[in-house]
């Protein structure tokens, strides 16, 4: 067996990468090919393995021919691994020679894989038997010797692939089996966790689903089970395609019904009660695991709470320090690593037969205050008074213990010069250790922690981790459950706290005191000023206490960019941080700085790291909403110059705008959308809070990219803020905010509305320049082809003069000449006038002068002239090239070019095709207040196709098409023809 103590006793450890032992002392086996060829042959034990199988095996299926001596050496190389004694022509005893191939001869005891099969079976059979408590060691013992993937290197040629799949599936069932076993021993508690994990690593497997069910319904949690199945059935749906199976919805209407039958035996009887602890406040529990004889050691602290949304980093924790010697759990203030660390260990505490001790460093300051508060806890006397290091080293080296180190941030060194010293020898020893930043020790294996989960989008709010914990600790303090507004009062506090575990309990403890509006408000407010109202142990007396611990370890440099960024209230990027540092035109080396500086804060949990929100975009951060207040706080004085300086950066954004359909259009939307939020900061700053002419300035410079990014809602709403403050602006600002809002409203088919505004911005910039700019004249044919789509003619006609004049003014400017020629000819399509040879001349003189906004009208207005003709063909021709120009310009939605080309498909005789797209037209334009339907012929056409479709088909063509957007009808933008 494996660990024998005789040296002639060989182990084989396939279930992970493989490794054999002699005595317990690993055996160098020599190379890849030596370490394929064992595999082979260990797949195969006990059966013989041709020569061809093993060559193939160790050189490939495409290896040059080798002869039969080349094998054998290598054969040889691997006998001498195996029986380094062996006498010189003695038979070997492991590794025998047979007409044809070679045979491993081996004990399938001392065979990983092969233990694990009849540990598995044992298991199963106990659990049959009626045994539980057995079954439930065996299965644990089964677990025990899974280190991996089976035969990791190789475990993909085609040799070793059933093999792999038939041991990874009964890894599979005895995981199942474990956490029957515990729901038959009356321990449900330890069944979900078990489960939990197992449910994250293979999320398609339905018996793992039912077993989590039956262990919340056990645990009184039964509308847990109900959201389980909820959830399971989502993810069978999104994944297969399918309903979740006939024994999952019967466990689910069991639940629904209250069956008693689901009650499951009765817990263990509790073990005799435990002696005194010797430290305050802390417990010593028996081992609470099914079947163990002897009480456990645990010293932890007292928690009257449960914990609450957190059974899948518990269930993922509990497996990673079985595995780990050195676990660490990383995240920001307040949420929540104590509490979590505290219920990891009680849960594993049966697997550390030697104790569990925590350790709470929170007053420690250098490393002999370290020493001595692990030295207290343990309640360890060194017999060695003048090497304490030492012999506690020695105390621990031997011992099966679990000791939770709670907060190290403050003394990081320390600690980990701490902890490498009692792992620099082998020890069964094992550290759960909570900080704000990873100690970077050897082996560590670190868990980030981050905030409790909010609600997304329409899901059931209730699902909500961090409100599921609101609502809980509400209850407790007194709120009224049946209240209409508890759910969206929580809801609004949850969200405004970024869901911090510390900041939900200590505004929950303010229900006692104040309404739910007013504890909702206080903490949209500033989040960082909650604070504890009654007693507790807990050292967080207040958020921004617990986060003023992070930022005094903070260096200068990283101190000044926490503050900064606080007036950053999203995600941003480097550059938008870069910009409050004042780093602004200073060149790529302060970029680089400050992208350290960013790093490093988020090294040290104090920002979050969001990945970028595009395809190949930069990486965005933020602060939770805790963090933000505390940096605002810290910001003081500063706040105004740094407001100034976003500010001042974000305008020099929106005045960087490319020209109306220049390509270089779509980088600059994106680089608006990267750093959305601040944008938003900005506004919100200059046109309401401290209303100012550069706020109506900025807003009348982003009508393309709320227009183009599919944000008209948003982008009304900003303009008409900055309308009501008009006055503070020059005449271009006003007249650009109420040309802006009158292209979104004739959009919207609101041209009534639209045209007073047209009116009004032309007596702005009547006899001034500005009423022949180049600006001017780019919103002026946004406007045009909103107001001929909505039939508003005179008005377009008039705005299309406007350009004209524009063109006049300009002399030989072959842009504003090309913008005037599209209003003139968008103002004669309504009338039938415009034929397809100006149409493709007004397209390819636009992709020649580089506007593919123009490009894109012009090949609009063409797809609507073949529609007038009946020329399907043609007018799914222009279609695609309308498509890709609008795809090119950086914009997935479009409800006209949607429209357009359904009707065009219709006339094609696709009805189902064109019913999807008319689809995807009306979600599109309702979900931007766009005008629906855009033309007079689409709703008979639309009738037209629907009636030609069964009901289901139809339905089913409604649904799918609802989730359309342009770049799934056409190809890429690469392969429409683009400006030379």
């Amino acid at each position: 067996m494996q660990g024998d103590a005789s040296a002639d006793v060989l182990s084989f450890r396939d279930l992970g990468p493989l490794e054999v032992h002699r005595a317990g002392r690993p055996v160098a086996l020599g190379g890849a090919r030596l370490a394929a060829a064992l595999s082979l042959l260990l797949v195969n034990a006990g059966r013989q393995v041709s020569v061809d199988a093993l060559t193939e095996a160790m050189w490939g299926e495409v290896s040059p021919a080798r002869s039969s001596s080349t094998l054998d050496s290598h054969v040889w190389r691997l006998r001498k691994a195996l029986e380094p004694d062996r006498r010189p022509g003695a038979p070997s005893a492991v590794l025998v020679r047979e007409p044809g191939g070679y045979r491993l001869v081996a004990d399938p005891a001392t065979i990983d894989s092969r233990r694990f099969a009849q540990v598995a079976d044992e298991a199963r059979a106990l659990l049959a038997a009626g045994r539980p408590r057995e079954a439930g060691r065996a299965a644990e013992r089964a677990l025990a010797l899974w280190r991996g993937r089976p035969y990791p290197t190789v475990a993909d040629e085609p040799w070793a692939t059933a093999a792999v799949a038939r041991l990874e599936e009964l890894r599979d069932q005895v995981r199942e089996l474990l956490v029957e076993a515990l729901l038959a021993a009356g321990a449900p508690d330890q069944a979900l966790l078990e489960v939990g994990a197992a449910v994250a690593e293979t999320p398609l497997r339905e018996r793992l689903w039912s077993l989590r069910m039956l262990a919340q319904h056990r645990l009184g949690r039964p509308e847990e089970a109900l959201r389980t199945y909820q959830q399971v059935r989502a993810v069978l749906r999104d994944e297969l395609g399918l309903e979740p199976g006939p024994d999952l919805r019967q466990l689910h209407g069991r639940i629904l019904a209250e069956d008693p039958a689901l009650a499951g035996p009765p817990p263990p009887a509790p073990a005799p009660a435990p002696p005194p602890s010797p430290v305050p406040g802390i417990e010593h529990e028996p081992d609470g695991a099914p079947g163990e004889a002897h009480p456990v050691e645990v010293h932890l602290p007292h928690r009257t709470t449960t914990l609450v949304g957190r059974e899948r980093e518990a269930a993922e924790l509990a497996a990673l320090v079985q595995r780990a010697r050195l676990v660490s759990l990383v995240g920001a203030a307040g949420c929540g690593k104590t509490r979590l660390a505290i219920e990891v260990a009680r849960t594993v505490a049966h697997r550390f037969p030697d104790g569990v001790w925590f350790v709470d460093l929170t007053a420690a300051r250098d490393g002999a205050t370290v020493l001595s508060t692990v030295v207290s806890a343990l309640g360890f006397a060194p017999a060695d008074t003048g090497r304490p290091e030492e012999a506690l080293r020695t105390h621990l080296r031997r011992r099966r213990a679990l000791l939770v180190l709670d907060n190290c941030e403050q003394v990081l060194d320390p600690v980990a010069d701490l902890v490498d010293d009692w792992f620099a020898g082998t020890t069964p020893l094992v550290v759960l250790a909570t900080s704000r930043e990873p100690l970077e020790v050897d082996g560590e294996r670190v868990h980030r922690l981050g905030p409790l989960p909010l609600p997304e989008g329409d899901d059931d709010v209730t699902t909500s981790p961090a409100v599921t914990l609101l609502l809980d600790r509400l209850t407790a303090a007194g709120a009224n459950r049946s209240d209409l507004g508890l759910l969206s009062a929580a809801v609004r506090i949850a969200t405004a706290v970024d869901g911090v575990p510390l900041a939900l309990e200590l505004a929950a403890a303010r229900a006692r005191a104040f309404s739910l509006d007013e504890i909702a408000h206080q903490v949209t407010a500033d989040p960082s000023s909650l604070a504890r109202t009654g007693r507790g142990s807990d050292h967080h007396r207040t958020v921004r206490a617990a986060i003023e611990q992070s930022y005094a370890l903070l260096p200068e440099d990283e101190a000044a960019a926490h503050r900064a960024v606080s007036v950053l209230p999203g995600p941003f990027t480097v550059t938008a941080a870069d910009a409050v540092l004042d780093g602004s035109g200073a060149g790529p080396s302060r970029g680089a700085a400050t992208a350290d500086l960013v790093a490093r804060l988020v090294h040290h949990s104090l920002l979050v790291p969001l990945g970028p929100a595009r395809p190949g975009g930069p990486s965005r951060f933020a602060q939770l909403a805790t963090i933000r207040g505390h940096a605002a706080h810290a910001a003081g004085p500063e706040a105004p110059a740094l407001r100034g300086r976003r500010d001042a950066w974000v305008s020099s954004l929106a005045l960087a705008k490319p020209p109306l359909g220049h390509v270089a259009e779509g980088a600059w939307f994106d680089t608006l959308d990267d750093d959305l939020p601040t944008l938003r900061a900005t506004l919100q700053h200059q046109l309401l809070e401290v209303p100012s002419a550069d706020g109506v300035r900025l807003a009348g410079r982003l009508g393309t990219f709320w227009y183009f990014r599919s944000k008209t809602i948003e982008g009304r709403t900003w303009a008409e803020r900055a309308l009501a403050v008009e006055h503070l602006a020059d005449p271009l600002s006003a007249a650009l905010v109420r040309l802006t809002l009158a292209h979104h409203l004739s959009s919207g088919g609101q041209d009534d509305l639209a045209v007073p505004h047209v009116t009004v911005a032309a007596g702005l910039l009547d006899g001034t320049e500005d009423a022949v700019s180049r600006t001017v004249a780019e919103v002026h044919t946004l406007l045009a082809h909103s107001l001929v789509v909505a039939g508003a003619l005179e008005p377009a006609r008039t705005v299309a003069d406007a350009v004209a004049a524009a063109a006049r003014a300009a002399g030989a400017d072959p842009g504003l000449h090309l913008l005037a020629e599209t209003c003139a000819t968008l103002v004669e399509s309504s009338s039938a006038t415009t034929t397809a040879p100006g149409l493709a001349a007004l397209h390819a003189r636009a992709l020649a002068l580089g506007n593919v906004h123009v490009a894109l009208l012009a090949a609009g207005m063409a797809v609507v002239a073949a529609i007038r003709s009946g020329d399907a063909a043609t007018a799914l021709s222009w279609s695609d090239r309308m498509i890709g120009h609008r795809l090119l310009l950086g914009t997935s939605d479009g409800p006209v070019a949607f429209e357009l080309r359904a009707v065009a498909t219709a006339m094609a005789g696709r009805p189902q095709e064109a019913v999807r797209l008319f689809a995807a037209a009306r979600t599109q334009a309702l979900r931007n207040a766009l005008r629906w339907p855009a033309f007079e012929a689409t709703p008979q056409v639309l009738r037209n196709v629907t009636a030609a479709l069964d009901p289901g088909a139809a339905e089913r063509a409604r649904a799918d098409g609802a989730r359309l957007t342009l770049a799934d009808v056409v190809d890429p933008p690469s392969a429409v023809p683009t400006p030379a």
